[in-house]
């Protein structure tokens, strides 16, 4: 059935044509310019008016001539800021009966299967593009006023080949232009692609193919008052695409999406014929098994499969196994969704394992339901938020040696579910990370991450019992990961001087340094101390300042007294029980020296690398290198790594030249044994640097102090850490009125 259609006097077209890209050579496209302007001379011969008519463009110098020839005019040139102009602003101020976007240029498909068309201004390494389903949720919103459009027609010509994993990872989302809004339920949407998700569009001679067949069928309707039967239209562009493919001179698959378009309340998607390759195949035949095996259940399946994925049937008519794939494949975690709703009301058997391996491989590291993601997404908040913030440390701390690089809440998300294990119905990895992420911040948003958890594993078999061990375990270690702004939030900074005399006399000053705030100093003692009256004075500062286990204690120290063993001084904190200062707290030693200016620049790209590097990153040195000249060569090999690894020297150079040369070099992360036995060296570095997130070594240190028989060699008594971060530098001296 098909509506009368609008009057084309009151059409109004939004023509976008991007050949020209910032990445320059390959990027650049020959096609679009002129697919735009066969485009708007079809729409202009049908009665459009040219006023009604809209275009950007970033045409090749060869091709402009195409454009001026349609008589437009003048056009605008596309970028990011005029689309988001044209269809915020400009588009809300037009009025009529049919609309018509068109968009022809390069098109990726994005994380979480977001279809992303891209700006000019996109690069290799800067993908940022406009989201097509939002540029469709828009068109059928209550951005263009209720009474007008009736009809909007949408063509996009663009590929829609997924991004590997590395490059989705850092490649921003695609512009949401919608935001929160009401859809218009009677306007009906025709929207039509040159390909299907995952596939690529072609050209053919300087066009599209998509938009030459497309326009050649629309020909053949003639003008007409009511408009072109665009089913009819459609049906006969799936036809010719199939006769290409089976001659082989095409393969990409059209699709098209329509909305409303007879003049009711239904939604659906036409399924592409055939599927992508082998493995849609396969995943099409264990579903048609399913559903023919389970009298009723398609019909049931694809009610239940709309209503997951925010869709509406189509019509009465129960949906074929294909309608259902389709549709799986058309969004992000369809078909996970797809294959639990099929789980849900057939018994699946051998069938629903051949569609799970089928899955497995059309939607590789997609585990979650549709729900699930969409709830993990929103109980995680912005892309910069706390909360995330926390989340990635969580997952740095309990996936020892996988990298989380910080980004979006998707991006960090779609990661984590690479990880499944591949028979697991579930990403257990994912939900270790939930539980630790909720036990390390407080109500509601543990409360929510934990029920999301509940759920999850519910769904996916887990026993009850494990989950709650699980969470006992994340509660034991919740303090690694405090939420973002109390890790390394406090530190107490003591400067010592030189020694004088044989008595190891030494004047000190020290401060309390919160995040963001400027240190406050808490004493000065400029009469030279012996070292047994510091500890006494450090231990009741510490005991009134400092936070047991959380407060990083940095003692700046001249460069010939980096090797002093602080860590290993006594302190009570008020307590009847001595132990040793690093037990009780994260302790590293930084440079009282300034750096000599050559390195300050290396020295921050190495710096610039610790916050998304692992333990794994950090440099060894050579065993027994006791050369300054040799170590510098060492040093400068791995110019950008973020720190090294030093064991004691064999050689009977004092070890406070090596360490001078490091510090030379810019090296900000230094960890090295300061004992004689050789024999336990590289075995007790080797435990504490096993695979783990870099920042957070100085609180594993202190944790691996306090392991052993305090009797005998404490584990980790020999261990030492450098730790020079150029953020939070030394405070200026005190003056002579400071506290004492």
């Amino acid at each position: 059935m098909t509506a009368r259609g609008p009057d084309w006097s009151r059409t109004h077209a939004l023509v976008v044509a991007v050949e020209q890209y910032a990445e320059g050579g390959d990027w650049c496209l020959d096609g679009p310019a002129r697919d735009a302007a066969n485009m708007i001379t079809w729409l202009m011969g049908q009665g459009v008016p040219r006023e009604n008519v809209q275009l950007l463009a970033s045409p090749r110098p060869e091709n402009k001539h195409l454009l001026e020839a349609v008589g437009l005019g003048t056009y605008d040139q596309v970028n990011q800021t005029t689309v988001r102009n044209l269809f915020r602003h400009r588009l809300a101020a037009l009025a009529g009966d049919w609309l018509w976007v068109y968009w022809a240029g390069h098109g990726v498909q994005a994380k979480g299967s977001q279809w992303s068309l891209l700006y000019p201004e996109a690069r290799s390494n800067d993908l940022i593009g406009l989201d097509a389903g939002d540029l469709v949720d828009l068109l059928q919103s209550d951005r263009l006023d209720p009474r007008d459009f009736r009809r909007v027609s949408v063509v996009i010509d663009a590929c829609r080949q997924p991004l590997s994993v590395q490059a989705q990872m850092h490649a921003a989302d695609p512009d949401r232009l919608l935001g929160t809004t009401t859809f218009q339920k009677a306007r009906q949407v025709f929207a039509m692609h040159a390909c299907e998700p995952g596939g690529l569009a072609k050209n053919r001679a300087g066009e599209g193919l998509f938009t030459r067949v497309l326009l050649d069928e629309l020909a053949t309707e003639g003008r007409s008052d009511t408009g072109p039967d665009l089913e009819a239209v459609w049906g006969r562009v799936r036809d010719d695409f199939e006769r290409r493919r089976d001659a082989g001179t095409a393969q990409q698959i059209p699709t098209v999406s329509v909305r409303n378009w007879a003049g009711d309340s239904h939604e659906f998607t036409f399924a592409p014929r055939p599927l992508l390759g082998p493995d849609e195949r396969q995943l099409l035949l264990a579903v048609t098994a399913l559903v023919d095996g389970a009298p009723g259940s398609a019909a049931a399946c694809g009610a239940r499969l709309s209503e997951e994925l925010g869709a509406t049937p189509t019509s009465e008519d129960a949906p074929t196994a294909r309608d259902l794939v389709g549709q799986a494949l058309g969004t992000h975690h369809g078909v996970t969704t797809l294959l639990h709703v099929l789980a849900e009301l057939t018994r699946g058997g051998a069938s629903l394992e051949d569609a799970r391996r089928g899955a497995l491989r059309t939607c590789p590291g997609e585990w979650l339901l549709r729900a699930e993601y969409d709830e993990l997404v929103g109980l995680l908040g912005e892309d910069d938020s706390p909360l995330l913030e926390t989340f990635v440390r969580a997952a740095h701390n309990e996936l020892l040696g996988v990298r989380i690089a910080p980004g979006t809440v998707r991006t960090v998300l779609d990661a984590l579910e690479q990880l499944v294990q591949p028979r697991s119905p579930i990403p257990r990895q994912l939900l270790r990370v939930v539980e630790r992420t909720a036990a390390a911040v407080p109500e509601p948003a543990r409360g929510a991450l934990r029920a999301w958890s509940d759920r999850c594993a519910e769904r996916g078999g887990t026993a009850r019992d494990a989950l709650l061990t699980s969470r006992a375990y994340a509660e034991e270690r919740a303090d690694a990961i405090a939420p973002a702004g109390t890790a390394f939030d406090h530190r107490i900074q003591i400067k010592l001087s030189p020694q004088t005399g044989t008595d190891q006399r030494r004047t000190y000053q020290v401060w309390s340094a919160l995040a963001g705030q400027s240190a406050t100093p808490l004493v000065k003692v400029d009469t030279p101390s012996l070292p047994a009256d510091i500890r006494i004075g450090l231990d009741d500062l510490l005991a009134e300042n400092g936070r047991v286990h959380e407060t990083l204690v940095e003692f700046f120290l001249p460069s010939a007294d980096l090797d002093l063993d602080v860590h290993r001084w006594g302190i009570t904190n008020g307590t009847p029980l001595e132990r040793p200062l690093g037990v009780d707290y994260p302790v590293v030693v930084r440079p009282a020296d300034e750096r000599p200016k050559p390195v300050v620049p290396n020295y921050r790209l190495r710096w610039d690398r610790v916050a998304a590097s692992t333990t794994g990153d950090l440099h060894w040195l050579p065993d027994g290198i006791g050369e300054e000249l040799a170590l510098h060569r060492a040093l400068s090999e791995r110019a950008s790594a973020p720190g090294v690894v030093m064991t004691a020297p064999t050689r009977a150079r004092p070890r406070a030249r090596m360490f001078a040369v490091c510090v030379y070099s810019g090296i900000p992360v230094l960890v090295w044994h300061r004992g004689e036995e050789r024999r336990t060296v590289k075995s007790q570095l080797e435990s504490v640097l096993s695979d783990g997130h870099l920042p957070s070594l100085p609180h594993r240190l202190r944790e691996f102090r306090c392991g052993g028989d305090p009797e005998t060699e404490r584990q980790g008594r020999h261990l030492a850490l450098l730790w020079d971060d150029p953020d939070l530098p030394l405070p200026r001296p005190l003056a002579l009125s400071a506290p004492m």
